[in-house]
């Protein structure tokens, strides 16, 4: 697996923090961007899928972010022209059942519950080698 290319769409710094530490862990090369709300988001879509910034490999929506709901946020994505079929790993607090049929009728390719532990949180890592060595994606 080469380097990665991977959106980050989270509000809370010391998750993204996490989230850095579980790719490493896992040994998964990345580079990241970051969007810190339903703004960023959306203006990152706008900007990216054509010859100067292409798609990312992989993206990780919180579901939970200010100004524009993850679901959006994720419909936002599926419909992008370029970017739609990039695999998209939800991650959220929320273990609610309809937070899961949405998400997964929406397309996700994984929904990633954020632990309280840091041991399961790496865990992140493992789902994301695991979903990049299939090769999903586009």
């Amino acid at each position: 697996m080469g380097r990665l290319r991977v959106f980050v769409a989270e509000d809370n710094d010391a998750d993204v923090h996490l989230v850095r530490l579980a790719l490493a862990e896992h040994q998964v090369e990345c580079e990241l961007t970051v969007a810190h709300d339903g703004a960023g988001v959306k203006e990152y879509l706008r900007t990216v899928g054509g010859a100067a910034s292409p798609c990312p490999d992989l993206m990780l929506l919180d579901l939970n972010l200010p100004q524009t709901s993850g679901h959006e946020l994720l419909r936002l994505i599926r419909e992008h022209e370029a970017c739609g079929q990039v695999p998209v790993v939800v991650m959220t607090s929320s273990d609610a059942p309809h937070d899961r049929e949405r998400v997964k009728a929406l397309g996700a390719a994984y929904y990633f519950r954020k632990p309280t532990d840091l041991e399961e949180f790496l865990g992140l890592g493992r789902v994301v080698r695991e979903l990049m060595g299939r090769g999903v994606g586009g």
